[in-house]
């Protein structure tokens, strides 16, 4: 079985989804999210599978998020009603995996950002391995922290949320399994057998094949910048977090903090302000499917925005990282303005 840049395969009682775009980084594109999902659709009535991997090409990629490219040239177009279909494919992928009836083992060797990160989030098992690099980098073209990142980021301390979401910063195995990201690490040269252990095994022994061959991830390198984070993310006000890290580049030589500063200087204010607004709901958005009905209403306005545009074109197709956002400073992001990106009104239901 084998559609365009997926692969659906059974072994025994295993069925194998292989994410097979090697060039794009296995981002998933809207007919990869709709075959992933009418497949889990097959498999969960299948008594003889018993469980899912899922897996990228290549060790360089597990997925690199959404296909932000082709979502750029749909809203470039105008073509908005094509990108309310493409957001409904790929978050409709997201809760087939999530609500997939037996488990789903993802195995998020390499590059895990974005949509890639969700996908891997709504697994029943999520393995990292030391090349994995976690992110969610969306502010950085105007979008925001989706796929469901509201509720997995949002289980973390509210600083750390708050670094990881506004800034994009990338990530590690010991810190994705500090974060409760991740279920193990293996080393990336052990995936390959792995996922063979875990295609030849019955469902019931899929934890202990797991046990056998997690690795020490070492220390997770945050736990040396808890006080910076902590400092930094406090309060309501991204744009005094901005101010308080650039005092700590200025008058301790914290590059730590100059980091900080530079993204949260850099990026998307709305995005920002948009996904601080999400971690801050807290328990309005009760679980993973709540989240992506939320981010399907969330990301069909903010693609309508001409930021959306223009960060895709300073990112990824000009690669000058020179945007100019609209409005332009975090001070410029008025509750008014976030009130009518998070109003549902007329716009349709994910499920």
């Amino acid at each position: 079985m084998q559609q365009d840049h997926i692969q659906f395969s059974t072994h025994g009682r295993a069925g194998l989804v292989l994410l097979d775009r090697p060039r794009a980084l296995n981002a998933l594109s809207a007919d990869m999210a709709v075959a992933l999902r009418r497949q889990l659709d097959i498999w969960a009535a299948d008594s003889g599978i018993g469980h899912v991997v899922m897996a990228g090409s290549e060790p360089r990629a597990f997925c690199a998020g959404g296909d932000v490219r082709d979502l750029h040239d749909i809203a470039a177009r105008g073509e908005f009603d094509s990108m309310k279909i493409h957001f409904r494919a790929e978050y409709g992928a997201h809760l087939a995996v999530h609500d997939f009836p037996k488990p789903v083992i993802s195995l998020a060797d390499g590059i895990t950002m974005g949509g890639g990160a969700g996908l891997m989030q709504c697994s029943s098992h999520a393995i990292v391995s030391d090349k994995t690099r976690f992110a969610m980098p969306e502010s950085a073209i105007g979008l925001f922290p989706d796929a469901g990142a509201s509720v997995f980021l949002g289980r973390c301390r509210r600083p750390t949320a708050l670094f990881l979401g506004l800034t994009g910063h990338i990530i590690g195995a010991a810190d994705c399994l500090m974060l409760g990201l991740a279920a193990a690490m293996v080393p990336a040269d052990s995936m390959a057998s792995l996922r063979e252990a875990l295609l030849t095994c019955d469902s019931a022994d899929i934890d202990s094949i797991i046990d056998g061959a997690r690795a020490d991830p070492g220390v997770p390198a945050l736990q040396a910048h808890r006080a910076t984070i902590d400092h930094v993310f406090a309060g309501q006000d991204i744009a005094a977090m901005r101010d308080r890290a650039g005092d700590l580049a200025r008058l301790k030589g914290d590059s730590f903090a100059e980091a900080i500063h530079a993204a949260l200087s850099t990026k998307c204010p709305m995005s920002m302000h948009v996904f601080a607004r999400l971690v801050d709901m807290g328990t309005e958005i009760v679980d993973i499917p709540a989240a992506l009905a939320l981010d399907y209403h969330l990301a069909i306005r903010m693609t309508e925005r001409p930021d959306f545009r223009e960060g895709v074109r300073a990112v990824l197709i000009d690669k000058t990282n020179d945007a100019v956002w609209q409005p332009a400073r975090l001070e410029d992001v008025s509750s008014s303005m976030l009130d009518a990106v998070f109003d549902p009104t007329g716009l349709p239901a994910l499920r």
